[in-house]
């Protein structure tokens, strides 16, 4: 009995090692992003068509195009509601459909 408790508790030690090399918060940022996009998708319909989000712990950035200047605010709105997200960062650029005369 000595033998497989000794052998369970190397296993134990073992795992604990390699999960300290592993990116804990992984899954999470994937959630987190995935998350938070829907939430824009959901709230801009087809303005947030050319946006995307990563996340990195609670902190996510919204990149992309958008329209003009109101959905760029509005996509980092959303974000920052999310729960779960402490910090809502935006490189969303924006543009224009009206040609210059």
């Amino acid at each position: 009995m000595t033998r497989s408790i000794t052998g369970i508790a190397a296993s134990a030690l073992f795992a604990l090692a390699a999960g300290a090399f592993l990116p804990a918060h992984a899954a999470t940022d994937a959630d987190l992003a995935s998350s938070v996009q829907s939430a824009i998708s959901s709230s801009m319909g087809d303005d947030a068509k050319n946006i995307t989000v990563t996340a990195n712990g609670s902190d996510v950035t919204v990149r992309g195009w958008a329209k003009g200047p109101l959905e760029e605010s509005k996509a980092r709105y959303v974000a920052s509601t999310v729960p779960g997200v402490s910090n809502a960062y935006s490189t969303v650029r924006t543009y224009s459909n009206e040609s210059s005369k």
